[in-house]
């Protein structure tokens, strides 16, 4: 029992309660490294679940994304209830907070998401020949989905080239722009 309860204090259990250190130390990396592409990107695709989007946001990074242009991406749209997600579609952008409902999985979706990424870009293309678009989020809210489908339609937008993509989809361009 004793050498249960030293195992149990190393793991972070505290049988008399008070605080439980359960963050993870991968995620703690993975904050930090988010943080220093911050740094490097020009613009954020914040991906959250339409259904929760305050529970899906990143609150450790908050106050980065608020500094950045971005928009957030309401993804899983069509598991949400319309009438709900449309309300908190008001209610961050009468945050100043611009959002956009999509699906990642629906090409025309994610088109409409890249052509909003592109307008809000459009002063800073005419200054830099390449801009970094990076896209966060927390666990399953649908990023690889999005970048995935980010990438069908950069490899299908010149028939007959493909980009130079690099493993885990960390960077590709697509237009002028490339994602990390």
């Amino acid at each position: 029992m004793v050498k249960m309860k030293g195992w149990l204090g190393q793991m972070g259990f505290n049988k008399n309660g008070g605080n439980i250190n359960w963050f993870p130390g991968h995620m703690d990396a993975a904050n930090r490294a988010i943080r220093r592409r911050l740094k490097l990107s020009d613009f954020v695709i914040e991906v959250r679940d339409a259904r929760i989007p305050l529970s899906s946001a990143n609150e450790d990074l908050q106050s980065m994304l608020c500094e950045k242009r971005r928009v957030i991406a309401l993804n899983k749209k069509d598991l949400a209830n319309p009438n709900i997600m449309h309300r908190w579609i008001r209610y961050f952008n009468s945050c100043k907070q611009e959002c956009f409902p999509i699906n990642a999985h629906s090409r025309s979706s994610v088109q409409k998401l890249l052509d909003i990424v592109e307008f809000k870009l459009k002063e800073v293309i005419t200054r830099e020949p390449t801009l970094l678009v990076m896209v966060v989020g927390v666990p399953n809210v649908g990023k690889s989905a999005l970048i995935n489908s980010i990438h069908q339609i950069a490899s299908s937008r010149f028939p007959g080239e493909d980009e130079e993509g690099y493993s885990g989809a960390f960077a590709w361009c697509y237009s002028r722009y490339c994602w990390i």
